[in-house]
């Protein structure tokens, strides 16, 4: 251990931080995080099985249709009471250019949806196939 506030390794995956009797257990810390990234949806390369599929999917089916229509926030006071309207406003003028862009991303949205799960029947499918001995 140092005595000048540095860090020193008393065995393999245990850190002291300046010779306080705490000791950090590295490799249970690092899969504790790894697991808070998995719960968190953010471990792109991660496994999940099906009730984490399933919540994907209805997350999915729920947020494909975009739209260049969305409900306007109020704000309080007097700033509010003259922005909200203004932007309703300003809302309706750029609806021409936003709306093809909003059309043209649901209808991917749809197409890939169905193609993931035309995806997940055939490999249900072969699952099954393979399952059975085919």
């Amino acid at each position: 251990m140092s005595s000048d506030g540095e860090e020193t390794q008393d065995s393999p995956g245990v850190l002291s931080i300046d010779g306080a009797a705490d000791t950090i257990d590295v490799a249970a810390l690092l899969e504790r995080l790894r697991e808070e990234v998995r719960r968190s949806g953010a471990d792109p390369g991660g496994a999940f099985g099906p009730s984490e599929w399933r919540a994907l999917r209805d997350e999915a089916e729920r947020l494909w249709p975009v739209s260049a229509d969305r409900s306007l926030r109020l704000r309080p006071g007097f700033r509010g009471g003259l922005t909200t309207p203004l932007k309703a406003v300003l809302r309706k003028l750029m609806r021409w250019y936003v709306e093809p862009v909003a059309y043209d991303q649901r209808s991917f949205n749809a197409v890939t949806l169905r193609l993931i799960d035309e995806l997940d029947a055939r490999l249900s499918r072969l699952e099954r196939g393979e399952a059975t001995g085919r």
